[in-house]
């Protein structure tokens, strides 16, 4: 009875600490810095744009001995800037996949307290030039021309995009199986010639975009292509990962169905 009652005594302590330990607040340092920064066109110093869903992502490992060698991904805004307010001061390796643009590393990227902004000037796989759209009739027109950023770079895909808001995108869109002329494919890819013009066209007469634009309002349409990178590891060395679609800036129309 004696020895029941010396260990009911010791599981009774043991829990006793357990239990202490459990209700501890942890001592793990908070965020406390800020990385930022934009995704720059190498030649023309502009944005470039992808995805609001689904975009161009950037990835960071931690160097610190504390943490787990891990890759954790987060995604760049559709404009072309990055951000993570909850940020860990550090030295990190960085790592561009999975864009619309050649893949690259950052190593040993030094993160301060406070605010830190990085650029980065990048090879886009195309260039959408000189896009102009507008409404002609019953019909919103685009016409732009295409510039590759390497010559290995082909053409897989071309798309005019309708949506109610500065969005608008892969993803974030107005779809019109019924209209065939708003977008094109090319099975097999084809080679970009800088001089040809690209017409895509939105009939605003057919049942379904009469009915999506059937209120008098601002609409934002936006011209993307997708590349096709048949020996990507000639120019990066390696995998470019997912081939994301480059646009244009998107242009507001104010109208209302015909």
């Amino acid at each position: 009875m004696i020895k029941i009652r010396k260990f009911l005594l010791f599981a009774l302590a043991v829990l006793t600490l357990s239990a202490c330990d459990m209700f501890k607040i942890d001592n793990y340092d908070s965020p406390d810095a800020t990385v930022k920064g934009q995704i720059l066109d190498e030649v023309t110093k502009e944005l470039v744009g992808t995805d609001l869903n689904n975009g161009s992502t950037w990835r960071f490992w931690d160097l610190g001995p504390e943490f787990a060698p891990t890759w954790q991904t987060r995604v760049i805004n559709y404009n072309g800037e990055y951000q993570d307010k909850l940020f860990f001061s550090g030295e990190y390796n960085i790592r561009f996949q999975d864009c619309n643009f050649y893949p690259f590393d950052a190593n040993n990227v030094v993160v301060k307290k406070g605010e830190n902004i990085f650029d980065y000037n990048v090879k886009p796989y195309i260039r959408v030039k000189n896009a102009n759209i507008r409404k002609e009739g019953n019909e919103i027109v685009a016409t732009f021309s295409l510039q590759a950023g390497h010559p290995e770079v082909r053409l897989s895909n071309i798309r005019l995009y309708a949506s109610t808001d500065v969005h608008v995108g892969e993803g974030n869109t107005k779809h019109n199986p019924d209209g065939p002329s708003f977008q094109q494919s090319f099975s097999p890819t084809i080679e970009i010639n800088e001089a040809t013009t690209y017409t895509l066209r939105l009939d605003l007469t057919q049942t379904r975009n009469n009915t999506f634009f059937k209120i008098q309002k601002n609409y934002y349409f936006r011209v993307g292509a997708v590349a096709s990178i048949p020996n990507p590891s000639a120019v990066t060395g390696a995998s470019v990962g997912t081939v994301r679609r480059n646009y244009a800036p998107y242009t507001m129309i104010n109208l209302s169905a015909p």
